[in-house]
């Protein structure tokens, strides 16, 4: 082998490795391993919460678009009543014991009961083509919440205890963002993107702090269990839950 093709080869390693995982030293999130891979029964699923039990699992999709209940291997357990346009991003809100998804063409965060029944829902006043709205919802432990949204633009978005939009942050760091989750103990957010075939852990204040290539098409949502170290992420055309361990 001849120095340039050493040197290539040395380049080449340290780009592989750069993609695998990119962390500040003193973090003790080293890698995502992969421990489970569980088949599902639903359709396109789009978007992952989970409740502080860690025993349970929502999720939504669009063929039909409706709202389930799954437990830890995907199976489901509940199909709630109600049936939305264009469903995308669900998040679960430990105050009040209910849900909140997102419609992206109509610019909805709509509130549901455990059992599927409208409590409440606002339109959002965001840009862009219908089919590239918000994507991903999630509520920190305040009980604020979040949205990103998917591409053209692709944003970080914080809303008001009200749902007006209070800012509105640029994001760069993947071709798209398709799901989010807040991670409590350090507070932080999961970020999946279906075109970049990655999660990244994401800081309001640092930005991209973690990167972890997943290896399959179509990473449409995240929860995380900090209790348990588990990463829950669903793939919408292969209708598979994996999961992770850090």
């Amino acid at each position: 082998m001849n120095p340039l093709q050493i040197v290539q080869g040395t380049l080449f390693a340290a780009a592989l490795l750069a993609a695998t995982v990119s962390l500040p030293a003193d973090s003790s999130l080293k890698t995502l391993h992969l421990v489970a891979t569980h088949p599902l029964t639903i359709s396109e699923p789009s978007d992952l919460a989970i409740d502080p039990s860690g025993h349970t699992l929502w999720t939504v999709t669009n063929k039909p678009a409706r709202v389930f209940q799954l437990d830890l291997e995907g199976n489901v357990t509940k199909t709630l009543a109600y049936v939305g346009q264009d469903l995308e991003g669900i998040a679960y809100d430990p105050t009040s014991r209910t849900l909140w998804v997102a419609e992206e063409r109509t610019r909805e965060i709509v509130h549901l009961s455990l059992d599927g029944d409208v409590l409440g829902r606002t339109t959002l006043d965001l840009p862009g083509k219908a089919n590239h709205g918000p994507e991903g919802i999630a509520l920190d432990d305040r009980g604020r919440m979040f949205l990103v949204n998917e591409k053209d633009p692709g944003l970080f978005i914080e809303l008001t205890r009200d749902h007006a939009i209070s800012a509105r942050r640029p994001l760069a760091f993947a071709g798209d963002y398709s799901g989010i989750s807040y991670d409590r103990k350090k507070g932080c957010f999961w970020i999946v993107s279906d075109q970049s075939q990655a999660l990244f852990l994401w800081s309001k204040s640092k930005g991209v702090i973690g990167q972890f290539p997943l290896g399959f098409p179509k990473a449409e949502g995240v929860a995380v269990d900090e209790a348990t170290k588990t990463v829950y992420v669903v793939s919408d055309s292969e209708n598979k839950l994996y999961v992770y361990r850090f």
